[in-house]
Order: C-alpha cells, then sequence, then structure tokens
C-alpha cells in the first residue's frame, strides 16, 4: 500500500474514531434482533461531500476495499446523497450475525470497551468498567494521532467539530419483545427503541426492560472464584436473569455487566438486581513475586545462612520449598551445598533462588 493511500485511510478512520468518541456512535445504526440472539446490523455514517473528497478524494474503493477486508461478512457500498439540501458522502454496512458474540464483534468501532446483554428479560449495551487508573494508553493511542491533526490543522479541526456538533446521531433496535421500560424511546410498536447518543454520551449504559422475574435467584459471577489471588488482571462477568440496579466495586458503583480490573488489591465487589437479589464475591489480585533476604541469587556463602521470606503483594505466602522440602521463614542453612530456593505467593507469583554454601 503506498504512503498517500495509507495516510487516506488512516486520515478517514481518525475522523470516523473521532465521531465515536466524542458522540458514542456513528451516524445511524439499525439493529434487529430475534429470540435466538441473531439478527440483522445496518450502520450508515455520513460526511459532507467536500470534507469526505478533502481526505479520501475521488477513488471511494480505497474505503470500499479497507472495510471490506474488516467486515468480509457484510454487503459495503458508498452513495451520494443529499439531505437539507447538503450534498453528503455515505457508507453503508448491513449484515447479518448469528448470536450476540459475533453481534459484538462489529457492533462499533470500539467494541473491546463495550459488552452487550440480551436475554428475554432484558437488554443492556455498556461501557466495560475499567477504572481510570488501568486504562492503558494504548487503548486510546488513536486520539494522540487525532490530537496531533486536530492541532497541526485549526481549519479543519473547526470543520470537524461542527460537522460532529450538526450529525443525527441515533442507535434504533427492535427487538422481539415488548419494551415495559427504558432509558430511550419507545416506538409506536413497543418493540422498537431509539436512543438519541448525542443526548446520553455521557451515560454508563443502554438499557431496555421487557419483563421482570420474581426469581430470587441471585446474580452470578464469572471470571473470578470468591476468596482467590490473582496475578494477571480479572476480566470479570456478571450474569443476571433481572436487569442488574448497579455493581459495587469497592467504593465506587457501576452499572456495566463486565469489569476489568488490573491493579493490584482487594476487591470487594458485590452486584444488586432491580428485585433487590444479590451477590458479593471478594478476590486478590497480586503481581508482586515473594521478597526473599538472607540468600541471593548466585551467591556462594563460606558460612550459614538464615533464609526469611515475605508476600509484599498481600495475597500471603503459600508455600517454600528448599530442595524440595518445605520450610518457613527464619531456616537456617549451614550445611555445605547447592541449594535451589522456591517461593510461592498465594497468587502464583514465585520468586527462585540459587546459591551455595561451601
Amino acid at each position: 500500500m503506498n504512503g498517500k493511500i495509507k495516510k487516506e485511510i488512516n486520515l478517514i478512520f481518525v475522523i470516523i474514531f473521532a465521531a465515536v468518541i466524542f458522540c458514542g456512535c456513528t451516524n445511524h445504526t439499525k439493529i434487529t434482533f430475534h429470540e435466538d440472539g441473531s439478527g440483522s446490523y445496518e450502520e450508515t455514517f455520513s460526511l459532507t461531500k467536500d470534507i469526505w473528497n478533502q481526505f479520501v478524494g475521488d477513488d471511494d474503493s480505497v474505503i470500499l476495499n479497507y472495510y471490506r477486508t474488516l467486515y468480509p461478512q457484510a454487503e459495503i457500498t458508498i452513495s451520494d446523497e443529499t439531505i437539507y439540501d447538503t450534498d453528503l458522502k455515505s457508507l453503508h454496512l448491513n449484515m447479518e450475525f448469528n448470536d450476540l458474540s459475533e453481534y459484538e464483534q462489529f457492533s462499533s468501532m470500539e467494541e473491546n470497551l463495550r459488552s452487550t446483554t440480551f436475554t428475554s428479560n432484558y437488554f443492556t449495551r455498556a461501557k466495560i468498567y475499567m477504572p481510570l487508573d488501568e486504562i492503558s494508553d494504548d487503548a486510546f493511542g488513536i486520539t494522540d494521532e487525532l490530537e496531533q491533526l486536530l492541532a497541526s490543522d485549526e481549519e479543519m479541526a473547526q470543520r470537524l467539530n461542527a460537522e460532529i456538533q450538526n450529525m443525527d446521531i441515533r442507535l434504533t433496535i427492535t427487538f422481539p419483545y415488548s419494551v415495559i421500560d427504558t432509558n430511550g424511546s419507545v416506538q409506536e410498536d413497543h418493540k422498537t427503541v431509539v436512543w438519541d447518543i448525542k443526548q446520553m454520551d455521557k451515560m454508563e449504559r443502554l438499557y431496555a426492560l421487557f419483563h421482570t422475574s420474581s426469581s430470587l435467584t441471585a446474580p452470578t459471577f464469572d471470571g473470578a472464584v470468591h476468596g482467590k489471588a490473582y496475578n494477571t488482571g480479572v476480566s470479570l462477568k456478571i450474569s443476571s436473569e433481572n436487569l442488574l440496579e448497579h455493581v459495587q466495586v469497592n467504593d465506587e458503583i457501576t452499572q456495566s455487566e463486565s469489569l476489568f480490573l488490573s491493579a493490584e488489591g482487594i476487591y470487594n465487589i458485590t452486584a444488586v438486581d432491580i428485585n433487590g437479589n444479590k451477590k458479593s464475591i471478594k478476590f486478590h489480585i497480586d503481581k508482586t513475586k515473594p521478597s526473599v533476604s538472607g540468600v541471593a541469587n548466585g551467591k556462594t556463602y563460606q558460612s550459614a545462612r538464615t533464609i526469611r521470606f515475605l508476600d509484599k503483594g498481600g495475597s500471603g505466602i503459600k508455600n517454600a520449598l528448599l530442595n524440595g522440602t518445605q520450610i518457613k521463614t527464619g531456616k537456617k542453612v549451614s550445611k555445605k551445598g547447592t541449594y535451589h530456593l522456591i517461593v510461592t505467593d498465594k497468587a502464583g507469583n514465585q520468586k527462585i533462588t540459587k546459591f551455595k554454601i561451601q
């Protein structure tokens, strides 16, 4: 791919991403769900023709080929349209999906930061909960390119901002069930909901309620086990028969059913549904290896050594093996020989120390 084409793709992607980041969705998305979770997806993204031509030019095949590679299962077209005396260029994307997971794969340009739940009782689409200090710069690396692009061209920044502000950005979903409550707008058929994304871009989730079960079944957690310790980040999915009312993560409240936690510490999480059924889980994230004193890896000693160890990550020491034999901290070693010490904490972090006494 030559540099000019690559630059054009990057620019149009930046513009599309700007609309997604600032407004939560592209221009107009229509989704139809069937009872088995399958359905259809239609998305249209429009820009004024002059802005489109400024960055893409007259050769639409570049963008068509890019999106056909990205979504090989979709029908993708570009058309010229005139709305309210404004000449537009629109990209149309249409496809079928077989289940919810397939829908999630292409539901948005930032699908990895959202989760979707669809049951016979309710529908939700929510941002994945991640504490601010855990959000990697890599996750939003494209915004750096966007900021640089806008900073280098004030005129383009003003035009792009005006384009975004004037966009009619809506998400329309038709369900197989009647909707009894939602934070969108229910249509006359009682099964279709329209969300004005520009008005709701600060909301954590979209939801539509079809039925409230009288069941006393509490929410369940998938991705972590109560009382365990982990040495990696934890992706936690909460399943509930009824719509969740809220989820408490330590001292913070969220409405998301999907959480990603990676910072070290103890997590107390309680999920409560709209009937008051609740379930709690507690686990520890510890990524720090145990510390060992008294001996150092690769060292040779001429006298007895006293081995001490502790777990700075907080999960606690699971075991310490010296040449395969369990020992406790404070163990004194005086016999000449080669030693292999493995200290493991409850999260699975290991500190390995090899030393000799001569």
